[in-house]
């Protein structure tokens, strides 16, 4: 009878056990329905897919406008912090920008990566 009491415990704790990771794990019906809908903004975003080498040379003029905005020992700071390895925003945050060129950076990021009017957007300027 001992046996038996001991064996149900172990069933309906292994029971619960699986029950609750099934629950907590996504299952394959949402990761489809997410790529979808991935798939779906990038077709109505209205921007089209760019090679890589497209998105290199987008890059390249981007820095060239925003170092424009800079003083010399700003370009050479973003310089060292990008060839650091750090993204384009965040170098530019830890800059020490006036007001005016944090809003013609900030102008010429959002129009380089404009907004859909559906409210999506591909990046977020800060």
């Amino acid at each position: 009878m001992k046996r038996n009491t001991i064996a149900a415990a172990f069933i309906l704790a292994g029971t619960i056990l699986v029950g609750s990771l099934s629950g907590c794990m996504p299952s394959n019906a949402s990761n489809v329905t997410k790529s979808n809908a991935v798939a779906a903004n990038a077709a109505t975003s209205g921007q089209p897919k760019l090679s890589p080498a497209q998105r290199a040379q987008k890059r390249d003029e981007l820095r060239k406008q925003v170092e424009a905005v800079l003083t010399p020992e700003q370009v050479k700071q973003l310089d060292s912090k990008i060839k650091g390895g750090e993204k384009m925003r965040k170098a530019l945050n830890e800059l020490n920008l006036s007001a005016e060129q944090k809003t013609q950076v900030k102008g010429i990021l959002k129009a380089a990566y404009p907004r859909s009017q559906n409210g999506q957007s591909g990046a977020k300027a800060k």
